[in-house]
């Protein structure tokens, strides 16, 4: 990759004069045990702190690691951990206001959404893995605590409100031999907060806030407890929340002409209700049993005819709606051993999702989904103190994913093209890894075997795939003092084929691509080099990774002659070349922490499918990638200070801008940029927060349609106040 020197020297100069967004090491506080008990007063995930700046003790000598385990193999500190990886604790999203995966996107270097239907059906893509192809199976992991989030040929994140997130963890780049099906693209582990076992503990939030051309306030309550049954041994927590967003998009029932027949059209509502179990009978043993009920609901969909006015038009005063609602089931267990701990982990998704959209005079498209995914993993690692590390696993996965699929266009059109995706998996998998030279050196190696039988089933039609893959991983890390960790990895991925109608495959057809119901899998093979180092005081970090990754079969949405229908084919193959920068400093100023992450990223196809280049003849060798970014960074800058007394002030302002976006269509999505504020004070338990979300109110369209006009656009400019009450 061919890249600007000048333009990286600038923005590691810009970071370290700018915002810490995340937690990748150093720090000027204490952080959270390997526990994962909550950190305090607002410090990223990779510290904690006494109750004010002035009380903070020395950074030489009291400072310590957060730990993650996103390696599955017990608690590492984040410094430590050879990957590209961030953590955020959930005090740090509270206080710069992000609630959801939306939100916490732009903190994460070469990540962006790739795919908004509603509320209920997102998709994200990190360094251009699955960017655009919401349907398949996703390219990035999703693991609620010990338990993968899988919809089953659909690949939407976890609707999930950050109420009761005690940590979440990124890891960028393929995680084949460890997560999911592949995960090719990188991984997102939500941990939630468990019940507590000695004492009651709670919370409560409340919020208000008005979104500009709004019809009214959005407000949300939520709230948590956690009581112990029987102490030290049993315990129940129970956290959820309602929010409710009053539309600010109009909607015309012909075409546009100023005058709106329903203002405010675009409401969306979110429920959900979480209850968590946990048994402790012995030392070494506990239980945790968790059910999770998430119920977004958006009336008409992400996506606007026009973005500036936004509006819908040609509706025929017809409904328009994109829901969800998921049930998450799960049972683990993890029995702790002298020389090994043995992890078994349950969990069983009930789901059903999807759009509704007007075509005037009368007609109507409706895709709904009922997905279901059963899994279970069991693994086993060691836990001696010796140089040889290894864990050993299995994972079985049986899910199903009904479509009913339904367009009319009066009189001309009415298909049904109903359908069902089946897939049985089952895959096994281990790393093992040695330290050389009292651990300074330490080379890893991991496997995966992947058999995955894929089946596709219509009203007249069944034909399966059968898949056995192998993926694997090798690391070298290179730690010679707590203060630096070098390695460089080698690591392939997999992305099991994307079924779809006989319709999409005929539309296809229409245009000379044969793609068929199921297209062939993506792989991919990266290659990358990372170096986290920090000062001898902590007060500055620097983490950065370079990564060439290498695409075979892309999968890829591909235009039809039907506008309202894209089917799915394999382009081609091509090579995504970036550098990820996460820069944090904590200033001379007491409480005062600045930062910045970045990632500048460049793709290219090395081949373009002969069928695919004939239907879409500007895709050329040599070209770039559609549906890829190019770069995204965010500056922060966090405050906190003791203003008088008990009371404590605190801060936190954003600027994140998002690259332009190539798609399907030939049409460039222009880049964006977003400011975000929060301010706020804290007396002991209660706090008040004055919250702002895009403050220069970017219109977009971020994500294009059919138009350069029409598409997802950011929701206006929104202020608001949070109260907080914090028992816990």
């Amino acid at each position: 990759m061919r890249f600007d020197v000048g333009v990286a020297t600038l923005a590691i100069a810009a970071g370290l004069f700018a915002g810490g967004a995340s937690a990748q090491t150093g720090g000027n506080t204490v952080p959270e045990t390997v526990t994962g008990q909550p950190v305090s007063n607002g410090a990223t995930a990779q510290e904690t702190a006494p109750a004010t700046p002035e009380e903070r003790p020395s950074l030489t000598t009291e400072q310590q690691d957060i730990v993650v385990t996103a390696q599955k193999s017990g608690a590492t500190t984040l410094q430590k951990v050879p990957l590209a990886i961030q953590a955020f604790s959930g005090e740090d999203l509270k206080e710069r206001n992000i609630n959801s995966v939306a939100d916490l996107i732009s903190n994460i270097p070469g990540a962006f959404e790739s795919q908004r239907q509603s509320v209920a059906s997102r998709s994200y893509s990190i360094r251009g893995a699955g960017a655009g192809a919401a349907n398949g199976d996703s390219p990035i992991g999703y693991y609620i605590d010990d338990v993968p989030f899988v919809v089953t040929n659909f690949g939407i994140a976890p609707p999930i409100r950050f109420l009761d997130i005690d940590r979440v963890e990124v890891l960028r780049g393929p995680q084949g031999t460890l997560y999911g099906q592949g995960s090719a693209g990188g991984v997102f582990i939500f941990h939630t907060r468990d019940p507590d076992l000695t004492k009651i503990e709670g919370a409560f939030e409340a919020e208000m806030s008005s979104t500009r051309g709004a019809e009214g306030l959005n407000y949300g309550i939520a709230g948590v407890i956690s009581v112990p049954i029987i102490k030290d041994v049993l315990a129940v927590r129970i956290s959820g929340g309602h929010s409710f967003n009053p539309g600010w998009a109009d909607e015309y029932y012909g075409a546009f002409d100023g005058i709106p027949d329903r203002k405010g059209v675009n409401k969306v509502r979110n429920d959900d209700i979480r209850v968590v179990g946990l048994l402790k009978p012995t030392d070494n043993l506990s239980i945790r049993a968790q059910y999770w009920h998430f119920r977004p609901r958006q009336q008409f969909l992400g996506g606007l005819q026009s973005v500036s006015p936004p509006y819908y038009d040609d509706t025929a005063a017809q409904p328009s709606f994109g829901n969800g609602n998921f049930k998450l089931y799960s049972l683990s267990a993890t029995w702790d051993l002298d020389a090994l701990s043995i992890t078994s982990a349950t969990s069983k998704i009930d789901g059903n999702f999807g759009i509704n959209v007007p075509l005037s005079p009368a007609g109507f498209f409706s895709s709904q989904f009922y997905p279901t995914m059963f899994s279970q993993e069991v693994r086993v690692n060691s836990n001696s103190a010796g140089p040889f590390h290894w864990l050993a696993g299995g994972s079985y996965q049986n899910g199903k994913g009904p479509q009913a699929n339904q367009l009319e266009i009066v009189p001309v059109v009415s298909i049904n093209a109903d359908n069902n995706t089946i897939t049985k998996n089952y895959a096994l998998f281990g790393e093992i890894s040695y330290e050389l030279f009292d651990g300074k050196l330490v080379p890893l190696g991991g496997l995966r075997f992947y058999h995955d039988k894929r089946t596709f089933e219509d009203a007249t039609t069944s034909n399966s795939n059968i898949r056995n893959v192998t993926t694997w991983r090798a690391n070298l890390s290179y730690l010679p003092s707590d203060a630096l960790t070098a390695f460089v990895t080698a690591s392939t991925g997999f992305r099991a084929g994307i079924v779809q109608s006989q319709v999409q495959a005929d539309l296809l057809a229409q245009v000379g691509v044969p793609a068929g119901t199921q297209t062939q899998p993506e792989r991919s093979r990266n290659y990358e080099i990372g170096v986290k180092w920090r000062s001898p005081d902590r007060r500055v970090s620097i983490g950065l990774n370079g990564y060439i990754t290498q695409y075979k079969d892309l999968l890829t949405p591909t235009p039809t002659l039907n506008t309202n229908v894209s089917g799915f084919s394999n382009f081609g193959d091509g090579t995504t070349r970036g550098v990820d920068i996460d820069i944090h400093w904590n200033t001379p100023v007491v409480g005062l922490k600045l930062g910045a992450v970045a990632n500048f990223n460049k793709g290219e196809y090395d081949r373009v499918d002969p069928a695919v280049q004939a239907a879409l003849p500007y895709l050329q060798k040599g070209g770039r990638l559609v549906n890829t970014i190019q770069q995204n960074w965010r500056l922060d800058a966090s405050y906190d200070h003791q203003i008088s007394g008990d009371y404590n002030g605190f801060f936190n302002i954003a600027w994140s801008h998002t690259g332009n976006r190539l798609q399907s269509l030939n049409l460039v999505a222009d880049p964006y940029e977003n400011f975000t504020a929060t301010f706020g004070v804290r007396n002991g338990p209660y706090e008040l927060v004055l919250f702002g979300d895009n403050l220069s109110n970017v219109k977009g369209p971020t994500i294009i349609q059919t138009i350069p006009t029409a598409g997802v656009r950011p929701v206006p400019r929104t202020i608001g106040l949070r109260l907080r009450a914090n028992f816990q």
